[in-house]
């Protein structure tokens, strides 16, 4: 088993996902499991603090997003992340300033602000 941690904070009607360690494939499931239950109409996955990314991974979250309705944001992605939400029809900005953020717009969800 692979060293994550998947912490939980909520910030008025935002909730805040911040993952550190390895994104595996248990972890992708995991996190989505835990999205696609979470009440909150706005969600934050914060990767920032993960050392090291699986791409089915990331295929197996961006599968996840594109199937909610909900607002989801992506902060601390690399590029190759990025491409690969991309790829899996995930809509994601490149960066906003220095740091990377992407957001998954699901269902033909009207256009928010970045953070």
């Amino acid at each position: 088993m692979s060293e994550r941690t998947i912490s939980r904070d909520s910030d008025g009607q935002r909730t805040i996902y911040r993952l550190s360690g390895h994104f595996d494939r248990g972890s992708a499931w995991a996190l989505r499991d835990q999205v696609e239950r979470d009440p909150a109409t706005e969600v934050l996955l914060d990767f920032s603090l993960v050392r090291e990314f699986s791409d089915l991974a990331v295929a197996v979250l961006a599968h996840g997003v594109t199937a909610t309705t909900r607002r989801v944001q992506f902060r601390g992605l690399r590029q190759h992340q990025l491409r690969i939400f991309r790829y899996c029809g995930v809509a994601v900005e490149d960066t906003i300033g220095h740091e990377p953020l992407a957001q998954g717009l699901a269902g033909g969800a009207p256009e928010h602000q970045a953070l």
